[in-house]
């Protein structure tokens, strides 16, 4: 029921928008593949207003063809991702896929796609196998990899004088692969690391345990890798030991990002983040994206989530510009996309060796603006590409 609404709701506000001469050629229609239920639920929401937004932008219509999002609720289920992904192809005659928040998700449906050279477009899943041994000429992402995220935050909190860290994060592939990156870079700077702990993922409802062995150990700060109502409930049972001062948290993308910061409150201030997107990037391209989501949206700020995707989205929609509409061809579509470049609101963004974008990387500091709380930038890695080897696409 919950897929239908959405997909529905889509559908009826791209076809409100799409100009008349639009109904003249066949729709583009666009798979999503989205958990709208489920752990990652308030993610997959958050990245469909992204992709409902740069659909509208674009007047509901590319090339003279109407788009439409056809969605599909992956659960975060790798197998309910498989099935939605061959309904899609086989029963919508989809033109191309986008989404999957779920790296598990991807790895799961990339044969598949790949196999019958469907592009996919994905808008997070940021494992670094899909940038290593399992890239394909077929996918492209436009988040990141786990190591082009963390790399520049294990980099920076060397370069900040952190001698000791303890790592925490969720007990899936994710986050390991982002705890890793950090670990690289930052014992690179000389740091040590003291200890670290990996609570069950979806299961863990008490962060005390772990937070007090950290707290035991003696780092000098703490770096844990948690994502959605996960992120919440620790952010919150940290905030409630005091430890602010005395074991500072460092953060992943995901632990004080926008869409989190209305339910944690001033538990969120005070953590330095890594992030590819903040609405204080101060550019022409990104006010003038910040003002005119506002409008579309309460007055509420966008957030890196949605803007990955809003990302997904434009990459197709520029690709299907450059070959006028004409989508059969799938070796030239995914090659349309691999040439795709513009400035994104979070800055310059362009497919890289491994189909992953190359994009400035932000450290960011949770601060108060007002009533709100919000983002000071305190860093940037300029054009950071994807580190991961063993693929490289782009010869």
């Amino acid at each position: 029921m919950l897929k239908t609404l959405f997909a529905t709701t889509a559908l009826v506000a791209v076809a409100m928008t799409a100009p008349a001469h639009a109904q003249t050629k066949e729709p583009l229609k666009i798979g999503v593949l989205m958990p709208t239920t489920g752990v990652f639920a308030v993610l997959g929401l958050e990245q469909l207003k992204g992709m409902r937004y740069a659909v509208a932008e674009a007047g509901g219509e590319v090339a003279g063809r109407k788009i439409e999002l056809i969605i599909e609720d992956d659960q975060g289920a790798p197998g309910t991702g498989l099935t939605k992904a061959r309904k899609l192809v086989t029963s919508d005659n989809v033109d191309v896929t986008a989404g999957i928040i779920s790296s598990a998700v991807a790895l799961a449906v990339i044969p598949y796609l790949s196999s019958i050279k469907m592009p996919l477009v994905i808008s997070n899943a940021t494992t670094d196998e899909l940038s290593g041994a399992k890239c394909s000429p077929y996918v492209f992402r436009t988040s990141y990899s786990s190591s082009q995220m963390s790399e520049p935050l294990g980099d920076y909190m060397g370069k900040k004088g952190i001698k000791t860290l303890y790592l925490m994060a969720a007990d899936y592939v994710a986050p390991r692969e982002h705890l890793a990156a950090v670990r690289r870079t930052y014992l690179k700077q000389g740091g040590k690391i003291i200890g670290e702990s990996y609570p069950p993922f979806a299961k863990t409802q008490d962060y005390g345990p772990y937070i007090a062995q950290a707290r035991s150990s003696g780092a000098q700060a703490l770096l844990p890798i948690f994502y959605a109502s996960e992120a919440i409930l620790f952010m919150k049972q940290y905030s409630s030991f005091g430890l602010q001062k005395t074991l500072p948290v460092y953060g992943s993308s995901g632990l004080v990002n926008p869409v989190l910061l209305g339910a944690l409150g001033d538990a969120a201030l005070g953590v330095d983040s890594v992030t590819n997107y903040v609405p204080e990037i101060d550019t022409p391209e990104n006010k003038a994206f910040v003002e005119n989501w506002r409008k579309a949206h309460a007055g509420n700020d966008p957030e890196d989530f949605a803007v990955t995707a809003y990302d997904s989205i434009r990459f197709i929609l520029e690709a299907v510009k450059a070959l006028n509409g004409n989508t059969k061809d799938r070796d030239a579509f995914a090659a349309a996309i691999s040439k795709v470049k513009y400035n994104s609101p979070r800055g310059p963004i362009s497919i890289g060796k491994t189909n992953t974008v190359s994009q400035n990387i932000y450290i960011a500091r949770t601060v108060k603006r007002g009533e709100k709380i919000g983002y000071e930038i305190l860093d940037t890695y300029k054009n950071f590409e994807d580190p991961i080897e063993g693929c490289n696409l782009r010869k």
